[in-house]
C-alpha cells in the first residue's frame, strides 16, 4: 500500500528534492516488485479472485455506460460537453 506522500509525488502534486526523490522511486518499484511476486499470487490463488472479477465487470460496465452516455450528449447538440468526463 503506498503512503499518502507516495502517492501525491506519483500523482505529481508533491515535489522532493532529488535525494528524497530517488529515495520515492526506489521504495515505489520496492512495492510494485513485492505486490507482483508475493501478495498477486496469493489473490490469484484464492477466492478473492472471484471478487476481483466481479469488481472487473463493475469497472467495465460501468465504463460502456458512461461511453454511451457521451454518445447521446454529442447527439443532443451539446457538442464538446461530456456529462462524464472519466
Amino acid at each position: 500500500m503506498l503512503s499518502k506522500t507516495e502517492r501525491e509525488y506519483l500523482l505529481g502534486k508533491y515535489s522532493p528534492s532529488n535525494n528524497y526523490r530517488r529515495f520515492l522511486d526506489h521504495k515505489i518499484k520496492k512495492k510494485i516488485k513485492e505486490f507482483y511476486q508475493l501478495e498477486l499470487p496469493l489473490i490469484q490463488n484464492s477466492s478473492v479472485s472471484d471478487i476481483a472479477n466481479i469488481v472487473s465487470e463493475f469497472s467495465n460496465n460501468f465504463c460502456t455506460e458512461a461511453q454511451t452516455s457521451r454518445e447521446a450528449t454529442k447527439e443532443n447538440g451539446l457538442g464538446g460537453l461530456r456529462s462524464l468526463d472519466l
